[in-house]
């Protein structure tokens, strides 16, 4: 029941943080926003552990899977958050929905499973009929909204190359989801550090209300208590039970938008969108009993 409850409470987070992102940006750089959104939640976790007796980074032992985690904050969580200046949240996290087409083009070089089968290989070629719809909209992608698609494409890579990675070597080790992501956090803090000095330079920092509301949602919910209950169900449930998180996310993040945001939804990414929905229920076989909320048996939970 734990389990469940994680993964809709990860559902949640998921679908409202393409607009915290968003709102975000009313003050703060996309690399200043994320960098200080880490760090906090590095800092507030880390004070976490130290209180509650927990046990802290055991860096010479679990170095790859931090590394490996890592990759979905640095430089996964600096694309979507350049995405964010070019696209709508709810398109943002239609897109981030195409994750689970990269999981099983991936799964065979990472995991050496093959998740190609007929069925899924209709679905990720009924996913890109979506996406051309979409980019074609002339209302939905304009100007540069084209590099917010590509850079969301790149982002889907990496999710899906790191969560892989992660799920390959939790089955021989075992490190709680709270060392894990705080390990992940610490793995990205340097990379992104030193992208906000040497490339893209440090300015004066000047946070509004609102990128304040969003910075310590993001920093203490988002990512603190977000990445926890991810590594949490990602350890517990099988990588297709967690990839079928962006099937709901979407459409919850959608309708946040253009109730919040004032956001714009044209008739060609509703179509769009209902291709790569439709798709995303046929490579995950939606209609089969209680395949949303499959946990692995006792014995490969504890691996």
């Amino acid at each position: 029941m734990l389990v469940r409850l994680t993964y809709v409470l990860v559902i949640f987070i998921w679908a409202t943080t393409p607009l915290a992102i968003k709102l975000g940006g009313d003050s703060l750089a996309p690399i200043a926003g994320l960098t200080l959104r880490i760090a906090l939640a590095f800092a507030v976790g880390s004070v976490i552990c130290t209180l509650g007796g927990f046990a802290g980074l055991s860096i010479r032992r679990h170095w790859k899977l931090y590394f490996a985690a890592s990759i979905s904050l640095f430089p996964n969580m600096a694309l979507v958050y350049f995405a964010a200046g070019y696209l709508s949240s709810g398109l943002i996290a239609l897109l981030f929905g195409l994750t689970p087409f990269f999981t099983a083009v991936l799964a065979r070089p990472i995991l050496g499973e093959s998740l190609l089968q007929p069925r899924k290989v209709f679905a990720i070629v009924l996913a890109s009929l979506g996406l051309v719809c979409i980019v074609l909209d002339d209302v939905t992608v304009t100007g540069e909204s084209y590099i917010g698609v590509g850079l969301m494409l790149l982002s889907n890579i990496l999710f899906s190359a790191s969560a892989l990675w992660v799920k390959k070597l939790n089955a021989t080790m075992s490190v709680d989801p709270l060392e894990q992501a705080l390990g992940a956090m610490a793995f990205a803090l340097p990379g992104l550090g030193l992208s906000w000095v040497f490339i893209f330079g440090i300015e004066p920092v000047h946070i509004s209300p609102l990128s304040l509301g969003s910075l310590l949602y993001l920093s203490l919910f988002a990512s603190l208590v977000g990445f926890v209950a991810y590594y949490s169900i990602l350890k517990h449930m099988a990588v297709e039970t967690v990839s079928l998180i962006p099937f709901i996310t979407p459409i919850m993040a959608i309708l946040l938008g253009v109730m919040l945001a004032d956001e714009v939804v044209s008739v060609a990414m509703l179509v769009g969108a209902g291709l790569i929905l439709l798709a995303l229920a046929i490579h995950q076989g939606f209609w089969r009993k209680n395949k949303a909320l499959e946990v692995l048996p006792a014995a490969s939970a504890a691996e």
